[in-house]
């Protein structure tokens, strides 16, 4: 409380940029840069990789398809410009560039993928373009929110997805002949507050073959519920997800 009270207060003086950075207030609103990838069957390795950037704080996060867990290297910010960006990732400094409406990598050398999991893995054939993505597009920041299914039909008992920026996490039950699931998933968000979910296809594989791995959620806005979505995309799951998905704790920030 001591320190949203300091921040508001220098909020008001004359030397507000200076004073912000000495103390570690930020007046910059969240934000979260998307790769521009290739599809899957043209470079077969990155499902989905964005940054989160939230003041003078960001969190990479890369997912992989011969990798069931995200890449989570460690980031920070160097410097966050309208149209200059640099981070450190994984200990590597990357200089982000705007051109047109997008940003690109300026670096001449970028942080390295972890390898593929094994010689056999499709992965490994892969041409040397699916390293580090270059295009990135800007993006709403998804926000913080827990959302709970809702109409969820005979076999589902509970359904939770978290969201934390980018990283989804959902967790699901069921009454009978299915194991509990616990899937990460990439989300993704847009300025009308819809959510797109992207699960890692290796693992939804193994579980439904055929099932949607990029999941739209429309936000319908407020209820006397509270904020709610619909989903697109669960009916191909086995058996299938709710339907409809109501927030019980939601913050943009």
């Amino acid at each position: 409380m001591l320190k949203f009270d300091v921040c508001r207060w220098i909020a008001g003086v004359s030397a507000v940029g200076t004073m912000l950075v000495l103390i570690g207030c930020s007046s910059s609103k969240p934000y979260t840069l998307v790769a521009q990838l290739q599809p899957l069957f043209q470079q077969a390795r990155i499902v989905a990789a964005t940054i989160d950037v939230t003041g003078d704080s960001c969190s990479a996060r890369i997912m992989l398809l011969n990798s069931l867990k995200a890449w989570k290297p460690l980031c920070f910010v160097k410097k966050d410009q309208t149209t200059y960006k640099s981070f450190l990732i994984g200990g590597q400094e990357v200089d982000f560039g705007a051109v047109g409406n997008s940003f690109q990598v300026l670096s001449t050398t970028v942080p390295t993928l972890p390898a593929p999991a094994s010689p056999n893995s499709a992965a490994s054939s892969v041409d040397s373009g699916s390293g580090f993505p270059r295009q990135w597009n800007e993006s709403p920041y998804p926000g913080h929110a827990v959302l709970e299914g809702q109409n969820s039909g005979f076999m589902v008992t509970k359904a939770i997805l978290s969201v934390n920026g980018s990283q989804g996490i959902l967790d699901v039950t069921y009454k009978v002949g299915y194991a509990p699931l616990h899937l990460e998933c990439t989300v993704l968000a847009n300025q009308h507050g819809d959510f797109t979910l992207m699960f890692n296809p290796t693992e939804l594989t193994k579980l439904w073959p055929g099932a949607h791995y990029d999941i739209p959620l429309t936000s319908e806005g407020s209820s006397i519920s509270g904020n709610i979505w619909d989903s697109r995309g669960f009916d191909t799951w086995t058996p299938s997800l709710p339907p409809q998905w109501t927030a019980t704790s939601y913050s943009s920030d």
